[in-house]
């Protein structure tokens, strides 16, 4: 399993009514990447548990994450990459992924990130990511044009983001 430690006590005792900043995403990203840079599911599970983010459970892989996301009410499906480098520089939890079946090649495993605020300096317009890769490592402040496939998945990759208190 990954790690779940948790965030440093600045992070962790922030006021109940303020609204995540989006260098705080990167803190919690930074802060559980070495420990899960070889298990993307892992790696969401350990961003999302120290923000409050109570939806997924030990087992989840990045199927069951994806379909978590895709049903639970308080998460919203962002339409866009314009929407999703928005709402990320706005302090979102915003999570990337699809599912080992919807790949062009389908594959064993789903995948899962975390979108965080920044543009990919490289190719404008595509958002900037954690991720941890099953069988590998993931990569740090990433385009997430390095973990899809521009041409084949990306166009079909899902996006969800909650604003957290």
């Amino acid at each position: 399993m990954g790690d779940t430690r948790m965030l440093p006590l600045a992070f962790v005792n922030r006021v109940s009514e303020d609204i995540l900043t989006p260098q705080q995403i990167i803190d919690a990203c930074n802060a559980v990447w070495e420990a899960n840079k070889s298990n993307c599911s892992g790696f969401v599970r350990a961003v999302a548990s120290p923000l409050g983010v109570t939806l997924f459970d030990d087992g989840d892989d990045a199927d069951s994450i994806v379909d978590k996301l895709t049903s639970a009410p308080d998460w919203g499906a962002l339409p866009d990459l314009p929407t999703v480098e928005a709402n990320a520089s706005a302090g979102w939890f915003i999570i990337a992924g699809m599912k080992s079946t919807e790949f062009a090649t389908p594959r064993a495993n789903g995948h899962v990130i975390v979108v965080v605020q920044g543009d990919d300096p490289n190719h404008p317009g595509f958002p900037m990511a954690y991720w941890g890769m099953l069988g590998g490592v993931g990569q740090e402040n990433s385009s997430i044009r390095n973990t899809f496939n521009v041409h084949q998945d990306l166009p079909n990759v899902h996006y969800f983001g909650i604003q957290l208190p």
